[in-house]
């Protein structure tokens, strides 16, 4: 990893604050404080950052976990590959991302402080979020458990929501993206591909072309068929990545976009029941709605979909007693279905309740 910026002459000890001479060494290595014992990392400096570790590597850019030293805090430190730093392309797309994210003002969106260049590189400085990735959970536990699922998946929409307020498609919802801060509160992240409501490929001036897209898993049918795109395909990625999370896989088998393309194109997704029966039967519901291949029959808002993992929410807390009533096509009961069945119920009742009363007369 080609890391920025250099060793500085000394540091303080974070547990006795004796100075340490870091002559010699390397960064992200460990040095031994001679007073106290204590190990501390050897940091990279970096303008008036101090690089303490790396903490993601993207196809654009390191995320650091940093000191900003003018402020004395923590932050993450997202820094543009260098081999990447001479391109207008790639230096525009990491500009739009900084001005996306900051756009958005959401508590499950990672808050973005300032975008700069520093001896030729350049950084985006954002919101602290070192609990790793969704990814790194998934990999880790295979199955996470619903409740958790759930919330994420509720958080997420509701950031997505507040974009799509603003103006974006995200556009590169997956798991990998979604990160979590030391409270493990979970944070969209990296607006890189984002665009604005009705923009095409073409319209996104200076933008680096869009490589980027990693496994295809979690791209909508209409992506990959190079249809247009609009809040319906964010829902459908957000519905594969919970998708993955809940079953311990995606939600389809495929190595190439062409590969997955083709699939999309005759296939509907698997089957979440038969990766993960015990779920409830209206998270299973929810997240087939979220990934219908035809885009009318998906939530038309963001609404409906917190709506949904909502109720999930709450019916799992319950103990799961009642099962959804959100038939296959997605479409609610009307009411007058509803008031048949309660009616059905209260004649149901009256007629146990009189033959009760009159079991004495019924048996002579």
């Amino acid at each position: 990893m080609d890391a920025p910026g250099k060793v500085p002459d000394s540091i303080n000890c974070h547990s006795c604050g004796a100075i340490l001479d870091l002559t010699g060494q390397s960064g992200f290595t460990h040095v031994e404080c001679k007073h106290c014992g204590a190990l501390s990392i050897v940091p990279l400096q970096f303008g008036d950052f101090l690089l303490l570790n790396p903490i993601g590597i993207g196809g654009m850019g390191t995320v650091y976990k940093a000191i900003d030293l003018p402020l004395n805090r923590y932050l993450g430190l997202k820094i543009l590959h260098k081999k990447l730093s001479t391109n207008p392309a790639y230096i525009n797309s990491f500009s739009h991302e900084a001005r996306a994210a900051a756009s958005v003002n959401h508590p499950n969106v990672a808050q973005v402080y300032a975008f700069g260049e520093i001896d030729n590189q350049y950084y985006l400085s954002m919101e602290l979020c070192e609990r790793g990735s969704l990814d790194d959970r998934i990999t880790k536990l295979g199955k996470l458990p619903e409740a958790e699922v759930l919330s994420i998946g509720r958080q997420i929409a509701s950031a997505l929501l507040v974009a799509w307020q603003r103006g974006l498609l995200h556009r590169d919802v997956k798991p990998g993206n979604i990160l979590f801060n030391e409270d493990g509160v979970p944070k969209i992240v990296d607006f890189g591909l984002a665009r604005g409501h009705g923009e095409d490929a073409e319209g996104t001036v200076g933008q680096a072309p869009e490589q980027m897209w990693g496994t295809p898993y979690y791209v909508a049918p209409e992506k990959l068929r190079g249809h247009p795109e609009d809040l319906r395909s964010d829902i459908y990625s957000l519905g594969a990545t919970l998708f993955h999370a809940l079953a311990g896989r995606p939600p389809f088998d495929a190595d190439t976009a062409g590969e997955m393309a083709a699939k999309h194109a005759t296939q509907p997704a698997l089957s979440l029941q038969t990766y993960a029966p015990d779920l409830h039967e209206r998270t299973t519901q929810a997240i087939a709605r979220m990934l219908a291949q035809d885009p009318a029959e998906r939530y038309e808002s963001y609404e409906e979909v917190i709506q949904d993992l909502t109720e999930a929410q709450e019916e799992l807390k319950a103990g799961g007693a009642t099962k959804a009533i959100i038939a296959p096509t997605g479409k609610r009961p009307s009411i007058l279905t509803l008031l048949g069945l309660l009616a059905t119920l209260v004649v149901g009742v009256a007629v146990a309740w009189f033959m009760w009363k009159n079991r004495v007369m019924i048996f002579h």
